[in-house]
């Protein structure tokens, strides 16, 4: 065998075609690079190498393996073969590994991309050898696959044709069988034939088991099928060496049932092993806070997808949604997920909702309370446009996020239901839309108040918002929310630092004991601010509180806390205060930001409160307030400064303050990929560095085949 591998593996570089196949490749997959990754700044070469493989491949492979049988049955020099003292299967695998040798060449070449990349930006390297991977394993089944009409004919042309229509069908069958109204056929084209869904499967950030099984199992298949259509021809040339079982029709279904078996078996794999996250974010990998949320649910739930199963309703489901829908399914036996295609049952989506939900969109319905909660497609993702071309690119996963948050939804009862309400008319900041979506799915019903024209806070308040005001409160107003103080209501105080003087609004905090100081906390440790931008946009130190439990241990473990102001307080024998976020002790305040941010004599120094848990005792009443300093701590780009820490920290607020027996997780946006930072004179480097390269290997197999061919 490794003196067949030896002599193929020559004669594709003492030929052209050799040489031809390695620079055409190259040539291509550094076109979709600068497309792909150098003008659009993606840090994965996943795109590249998979338009590479389906328009490239489909025509290289035919080119590469057309005369590995074919030309040696049309000159009778295969019968010297036939004769050989070796099997059939060894002539079959030396080949074979002369021709993956032969594809081997341009990926190595490929896997210098990805390290290239590196010195423009963040790279997830795991990410983008995974996708070669799945490129090359890809090639091979080709390569298996063409052998074997190489092996039928002595025409080239022939074999060249037959083998890339075949290819051209396959990748494009899902548009075939998604037509096709008979659900057997369409299912068993979706499983056999449809092998561009399989390599895109490979190239979405896992491992994806079945898909490598399959590809495995096409490779080992066609192999068997080319061995045994030689196996059929070295009988007519050396009788004595026949078998009986050499050429079997039993021997070929056999191996087929082996191999159908095979990829049955990789299906039947569990949800957590049948696919290995290789994303830097996780992106499907659901986070240990939905672990315990799924673990705790008792009541029975249908994860409704709106898709068809086997994709043969004419549209194209999300694979990405369905892989983390089967994880939830399979975490928790009463969670079923269970498909229904829109387009055959239209109507089915109008019985829990009244939005219009698209195709790849998730209903959550509780079956033991009837309650049920809708997630549209577009909201399980971020996305950013490009007002230029009016394009769009994914930019996060909200997946993980939106369903979670539906299954603590859902599991409650309907008798559960709070009122938040958030004081409006004092130029006070808005609820951005992902801490808006934590009070909404935490079951509260969230309404605005103004409180000269309500007259009070409303009796049914569970929860009372002060968003930042910068407009002081009249003295009726902050008497209307002391009253609700008094009565034992929860309040959740976030102030923003203004020159403007807010007597009134102070003079609620001091119901807690609390007291603000005039001027902004400044760091001087770089340790504990932003270095690149302001000593007063923050890193503070986490206190012991449970509202910081969870985040100390996260991706970053920080909160990004900009602009702050110092909070002191004083204890009492009906208030006890519990500290959240500080200062560190190189911290000082900094009253006079008109002449600067600098360090002065008279400035006071240490450690600063920035977040406090105030509780307040009222005869049998107990009133909570959580109290932050800075006006932009919960928003949505502080947050995505520390990974959606903020926003937990948010969460574990509303948690703390509201009565649900069940506290609520939030889970952050996945932040799908960083953008590399590319020079136009980059871009022109690597061009006429591959373009030297794909150069000099034709012009390398150009001289090599014309002194060949003139011995």
């Amino acid at each position: 065998m490794l003196a067949i591998f030896k002599r193929e593996f020559k004669s594709y570089f003492h030929t052209f075609i050799g040489p031809l196949v390695v620079a055409a490749t190259l040539a291509l997959f550094t076109i979709f690079f600068v497309l792909y990754n150098l003008l659009n700044a993606s840090n994965n070469v996943n795109g590249a190498v998979y338009n590479t493989a389906f328009w490239g491949l489909m025509i290289l492979i035919p080119i590469l393996t057309m005369r590995s049988f074919t030309e040696e049955r049309k000159n009778k020099t295969d019968q010297m073969i036939l004769t050989a003292p070796v099997s059939v299967g060894q002539i079959v695998m030396g080949k074979f590994l002369a021709l993956a040798a032969v594809l081997a060449i341009p990926t190595v070449i490929i896997c210098v991309f990805p390290i290239v990349m590196t010195r423009f930006g963040s790279v997830p390297l795991l990410w983008n050898y995974t996708s070669i991977l799945g490129f090359y394993v890809y090639g091979l089944a080709l390569i298996a696959f063409c052998m074997f009409f190489s092996s039928l004919t002595e025409n080239i042309i022939v074999s060249f044709v037959v083998s890339a229509i075949l290819i051209f069908v396959c990748n494009i069958s899902s548009n075939i069988y998604e037509g096709l109204s008979i659900s057997w056929l369409s299912t068993l084209m979706s499983n056999t034939v449809d092998i561009s869904t399989k390599l895109t499967n490979l190239m979405l950030g896992s491992v994806d088991v079945t898909s490598f099984v399959y590809f495995i199992t096409i490779i080992a298949l066609f192999l068997f099928l080319t061995t045994q259509s030689i196996q059929k021809r070295r009988y007519s040339v050396s009788k004595s060496n026949f078998s009986i079982t050499a050429y079997s029709s039993v021997t070929v279904i056999v191996t087929i049932c082996v191999v159908v078996f095979a990829n049955l078996a990789a299906a039947q794999i569990p949800e957590d092993y049948k696919s290995i996250d290789v994303t830097s974010n996780n992106l499907y990998t659901l986070t240990d806070d939905t672990k315990e949320v799924v673990a705790g649910i008792s009541d029975d739930i249908t994860i409704y997808f709106l898709a068809q199963e086997d994709d043969d309703s004419g549209q194209t489901k999300d694979t990405g949604v369905e892989k983390i829908l089967k994880k939830y399914a399979a975490l928790n036996d009463n969670i079923t997920l269970s498909y229904i295609d829109p387009v055959i049952n239209p109507q089915f989506a109008k019985t829990y909702t009244d939005d219009s939900l698209s195709y790849s969109s998730v209903i959550v319905v509780d079956n033991t309370n009837e309650r049920s909660y809708a997630i549209s497609y577009s909201d399980m993702f971020e996305t950013e446009i490009d007002y230029t071309t009016y394009s769009s690119t994914v930019t996060g996963y909200n997946i993980e996020s939106e369903i979670t948050s539906a299954l603590q939804y859902v599991t409650l009862g309907t008798d559960e239901l709070q009122n938040a309400y958030v004081i409006t008319g004092h130029d006070e900041m808005s609820l951005e839309s992902d801490f808006e979506k934590v009070l909404t799915k935490s079951n509260m019903n969230v309404s605005d108040l103004t409180l000269l024209t309500e007259g009070s806070v409303p009796s049914d308040c569970s929860l009372l918002i002060i968003n930042s005001p910068l407009i002081d409160y009249t003295a009726d107003e902050a008497a209307m929310v002391k009253d609700y103080i008094e009565n034992g209501g929860d309040v959740l105080i976030i102030s923003s630092y203004t020159t403007e003087d807010m007597t009134n609004f102070k003079s609620i905090l001091e119901e807690y004991g609390v007291t603000i100081k005039d001027g902004i906390i400044v760091e001087t440790n770089t340790n504990y601010y932003y270095s690149n931008m302001y000593p007063y946009y923050l890193f503070p130190v986490l206190g012991s509180d449970d509202i910081v439990d969870g985040i100390s241990s996260s991706a970053s473990g920080l909160l990004f806390v900009p602009l702050a102001q110092a909070l002191d307080y004083t204890e009492s024998d009906d208030v006890t205060i519990t500290t959240i976020l500080t200062s560190s002790e190189s911290s000082f305040i900094e009253t006079n930001l008109e002449a600067g941010i600098n360090l002065d004599d008279g400035d006071e120094t240490g450690a600063f409160n920035i977040g406090l848990k105030a509780v307040k005792t009222t005869g049998e009443t107990e009133s909570t307030a959580v109290i932050y300093s800075s006006g932009n701590i919960f928003t949505d780009s502080a947050s995505e400064m520390v990974n959606g820490n903020n926003l937990k920290l948010f969460s574990n607020t509303i948690n703390a303050l509201s009565s649900f027996e069940t506290d609520f997780v939030t889970i952050p946006t996945k932040s799908v990929s960083e953008y590399l930072t590319v020079s136009i004179t980059n871009v022109y480097t690597v061009l006429l560095v591959m373009l030297a390269l794909v150069v000099a290997i034709i012009v390398w197999g150009i001289v090599v085949w014309l002194s060949r061919s003139k011995r």
